[in-house]
């Protein structure tokens, strides 16, 4: 499980998707492409010089240091279908799927992303299968993702109110509101969370 990432910096230098540090094995960065950022620019979470000292004997192809190469991950029995997660690209898409948390009670699971970052790719595979068989014995879930970068190459209107500044990052939303946020490339750590927000209520004795 990855561990706690460096504290998130109020100002960035770069609109690049930082390669993960080089390990003990030959890495193949991520490609990364400058980006026109309007108001401020997004990094990618780094994971702290600790981990990768913890973690640097795993070998990599340059996704993840001390993670399975990405399309080398243990493959699980079934995949939860594209579908489940909803891509939103507006203030007022996003603002529906909160009125519905609050009518219905349901969890809201936002992924945060940029498509040329590879830890955004990376953990996406364990996001897209986290929606099978979650809400079973709790609470429903919703699984959303953000784009925050738009088609103008610019950071989106939803990721600056927000003020997103790392991805992949995740957001929590209960009755519409905002729970817990962290940024991660762990899946288990994403699992955990959703069980703590939709565990049935136990009943007063």
């Amino acid at each position: 499980m990855i561990g706690s990432f460096l504290p998130l910096p109020t100002t960035t230098t770069s609109g690049r998707c930082l390669p993960p540090r080089a390990t003990a094995t030959t890495t193949l960065p991520f490609p990364t492409a400058p980006l026109r950022i309007r108001r401020r620019r997004i990094r990618v979470s780094v994971s702290s010089s600790s981990e990768s000292k913890e973690e640097g004997a795993a070998s990599t192809n340059g996704s993840l240091p001390g993670l399975p190469p990405v399309g080398e991950e243990e493959e699980e029995d079934e995949s939860c279908p594209v579908e489940c997660v909803t891509e939103f690209k507006t203030d007022e898409e996003f603002s529906r799927f909160l009125e519905r948390s609050r009518a219905t009670g349901a969890l809201v699971v936002v992924d945060f992303f940029r498509p040329s970052c590879g830890s955004c790719k990376y953990i996406e595979q364990g996001f897209m299968k986290l929606c099978k068989g979650s809400g079973d014995h709790g609470s429903p879930v919703i699984f959303l993702k953000h784009n925050v970068i738009d088609e103008y190459d610019e950071q989106s209107e939803v990721a600056d109110r927000l003020r997103i500044k790392v991805v992949p990052l995740f957001h929590f939303y209960k009755a519409g509101v905002l729970v817990e946020s962290f940024a991660t490339r762990d899946k288990d750590r994403i699992t955990a969370a959703i069980a703590k927000y939709t565990q049935p209520e136990e009943p007063e004795e």
